[in-house]
């Protein structure tokens, strides 16, 4: 008697354990589900198929927060996926004129935030069952995005020289020229 006891007791602490985990997952989905799916339906609207000759619009995968301001605001780092369809990587001007429109994109959607910076992860290469695509990264600071946007004679070209001007080499720190992809 006592071991049903038990048994049951058990199934139940575990159903409910359950239903909280999926009421939790829920409501964080939701929570980072919001921002990026307006991000998302922008660069699908800019960048379509007959513009960009992607196969599908970047997307935004996350909004990392990396930190906090002083009142308590988080920090983000949008992270946008561009899916090559090619198994070289992109030439410089090319890549160029991909984070440009990104940036053009988005940088007006999230200005109300704190941004630290923009990445933008291209994908090129194989894709297979023992190999994986190879992933390069651009980041560019809110900064060079706010003069791309606001400033009609600033082009791709200029924020390309930009960036290779004050990429220090430094991975974790904005300006970055063709970095490692990396976690937040």
């Amino acid at each position: 008697m006592v071991e049903e006891a038990l048994i049951v007791g058990s199934f139940a602490l575990a159903a409910l354990a359950t239903v909280l985990l999926v009421r939790i997952l829920r409501r964080n989905r939701r929570r980072r589900g919001a921002p990026t799916g307006r991000l998302n339906d922008r660069l699908a609207e800019t960048h379509t198929v007959e513009r960009t000759h992607l196969e599908r619009p970047p997307r935004v995968s996350e909004l990392a927060t990396v930190g906090r301001t002083d009142d308590g605001a988080p920090v983000v780092v949008p992270i946008v996926e561009v899916e090559l369809g090619s198994t070289e990587p992109p030439s410089e001007e090319l890549a160029f004129e991909f984070v440009a429109s990104v940036l053009r994109a988005i940088h007006p959607e999230l200005s109300e935030r704190s941004v630290r910076h923009y990445d933008v992860r291209f994908r090129f290469g194989p894709s297979g069952l023992l190999v994986s695509r190879n992933c390069m990264r651009i980041a560019v600071t809110p900064a060079l995005a706010e003069r791309l946007v606001a400033e009609d004679d600033y082009r791709p070209r200029d924020l390309r020289r930009a960036v290779r001007r004050a990429d220090d080499g430094d991975e974790a720190e904005a300006p970055v020229l063709w970095g490692e992809c990396r976690s937040y």
